[in-house]
């Protein structure tokens, strides 16, 4: 499950397929864009999942994973970024860099 306080975001260990819709204000998102978000235990480590989401509507990307990403993230602190791409070519940071926290499953 998800839950989200401003840009922090928290998902619950081994879940998968479940949506988190992401609006994106200040712009118009148009079936061109995509976002790739980028997931890191630290801001300067290496990449522990990039996935990229075309599925843009009404400025809208709903951000879910596979059983097999979620697997990549076992319980702990992350941080992850939102880009922006429009044709494959990148356009901004959305959110260059905030907290992502595993928690255990009771």
């Amino acid at each position: 499950m998800w839950y989200a306080a401003g840009l922090t975001l928290q998902m619950t260990e081994g879940d998968y397929g479940i949506a988190l819709p992401v609006t994106i204000e200040g712009t118009t998102l148009n079936a061109a864009d995509s976002i790739r978000v980028t997931i890191k235990k630290r801001a300067d480590g290496d990449a522990i999942l990039t996935k990229e989401f075309t599925n843009v509507q009404q400025n809208t990307v709903e951000l879910n994973f596979t059983e097999t990403e979620s697997e990549l993230l076992p319980v702990g602190s992350y941080v992850y970024s939102l880009d922006w791409f429009r044709d494959g070519t990148f356009m901004c940071n959305i959110i260059p860099s905030a907290k992502l926290g595993v928690v255990n499953k009771a």
